[in-house]
């Protein structure tokens, strides 16, 4: 844990550094940078990330595989994209923004297919091991930690093989980028287009973007570390092995709910009230993400603490 935490608290600090040494004689330039890293925070407590880091880890164990920098790898490939989005709209000027808003549009469906193909594949990994923990649950099983792969999840297997190492998931965070449709992202845009237009230099505006990608990958590593660890205390405590899988399963199949109605909305006529509910809660992501992960945090506690018997 100190290995990841220790070196990314100190890129945010000479990150928080470096934007003081920039603008420290501008308070609205700091408050910009305030906000653009208080947005990563929140980026890195969407849904979908947890639900992303939260499956992936619990996938990686069972194949016995490490997975704490899996936050990491996820975040710095989802960071790239925000990274060279700023940068092309910055450089780009007014003359080409209609083809770069095309462009976002195209991009964000093919990354919000991606994200729902990812975490029903995921989900569905998963829910073998799920199965397997019930099974096991009623006596059907053998006293084997992980019972091996059968049916579909067999078929699967490759695919688990591919997102189980932690770097393998620096493209599935670019390809999520892709999606840049959230609010955060948006609102980033919406500062370093500001800055640049009041004649703030290029490379004082990629500070916005460097200040969300420090936030967001902060976080979203400290998640993967939680739940690395809250899996592997829950490893030999069936109720809590049963409790956190069916959640880890049960976030990414409603993410991926939410994310497949709102791609169909317009055509699902007659369920207007299941597309305004999807809408309602995507555009609440972040909410949901923050109250998994502080879950997540008092699970590790109690798991720490000792209160549950092992099974």
């Amino acid at each position: 844990m100190l290995r990841l935490i220790g070196p990314l608290v100190g890129a945010n600090g000479l990150a928080w550094l470096l934007a003081f040494l920039l603008f420290h004689g501008n308070a609205l330039l700091l408050g910009a940078a305030a906000l653009s890293y208080g947005l990563g925070l929140r980026h890195a407590l969407d849904a979908d990330h947890i639900a992303v880091i939260d499956n992936v880890t619990r996938a990686a164990l069972r194949e016995n595989r490490q997975a704490r920098a899996a936050g990491l790898f996820f975040s710095m490939g989802h960071s790239t994209i925000v990274c060279l989005a700023t940068l092309v709209i910055v450089l780009a000027g007014q003359h080409y923004r209609t083809q770069i808003d095309a462009f976002a549009v195209q991009g964000g469906l093919f990354g919000t297919w991606i994200s729902v193909l990812f975490l029903l594949v995921i989900a569905t990994l998963n829910a073998t091991t799920l199965h397997d923990l019930w099974r096991r649950r009623r006596g059907a099983e053998t006293t084997h930690p992980e019972m091996p792969p059968r049916g579909l999840a067999r078929l699967l297997i490759p695919v688990l093989r591919q997102v189980s190492v932690s770097w393998h998931l620096y493209p599935v965070g670019f390809l999520f980028g892709l999606g840049f449709d959230t609010a955060s992202e948006i609102s980033l845009l919406g500062i370093s287009i500001v800055q640049n237009q009041h004649g703030l230099p290029i490379w004082q505006i990629m500070m916005f973007p460097l200040l969300f990608t420090a936030g967001m990958a902060l976080l979203d590593t400290a998640d993967s570390i939680l739940m690395h660890g809250l899996y592997q205390r829950a490893g030999r405590r069936m109720n809590w092995n049963l409790a956190l899988t069916t959640i880890s399963v049960m976030l990414a199949l409603v993410i991926a709910g939410i994310e497949l109605v709102n791609l169909l909305a317009d055509h699902l006529p007659g369920l207007e009230t299941l597309t305004s509910l999807a809408s309602l809660l995507s555009d609440h992501f972040e909410l949901i993400g923050a109250a998994v992960f502080c879950a997540s945090v008092l699970g590790w506690f109690l798991l720490r603490s000792g209160r549950e018997e092992p099974a």
